[in-house]
């Protein structure tokens, strides 16, 4: 019997695992923008557009694996929620020092009281 085109080679041990390396493969995406605010300064716009879209789809990747699961009478897989979970506070992380990148190199003007 030809198994090729079942649902039995994205399941491993009862969990649906057809979407793990896309979990992973946002997650070196947030390391690499985590490094990169640290090695030199990003505008905090680019960061926190790139934060927000990849939350979002990463978010959604993780609602449709579970529906997915769930029609499959599987187990949904916890890789792909921790995963979720330490890209959003990659994300947080990035942004956070962004901010105190970009605030620490204004300058307030100082004004004298000379009559």
């Amino acid at each position: 019997m030809d198994t090729r085109f079942t649902y039995k080679h994205f399941v491993n041990e009862n969990t649906f695992s057809l979407l793990d390396p896309i979990f992973e493969a946002t997650l070196l995406f947030a390391v690499l923008l985590l490094i990169i605010v640290i090695i030199k300064k990003v505008s905090i716009w680019y960061c926190l557009l790139f934060a927000s879209l990849s939350v979002i789809v990463t978010g959604q990747l993780l609602w449709f694996s579970g529906i997915i699961a769930d029609e499959l009478n599987l187990g949904g897989s916890t890789k792909g929620f921790f995963c979720f979970v330490v890209m959003l506070l990659i994300h947080c992380a990035a942004i956070w020092i962004s901010l105190v990148k970009s605030s620490k190199h204004e300058k307030i003007p100082q004004y004298s009281e000379e009559i």
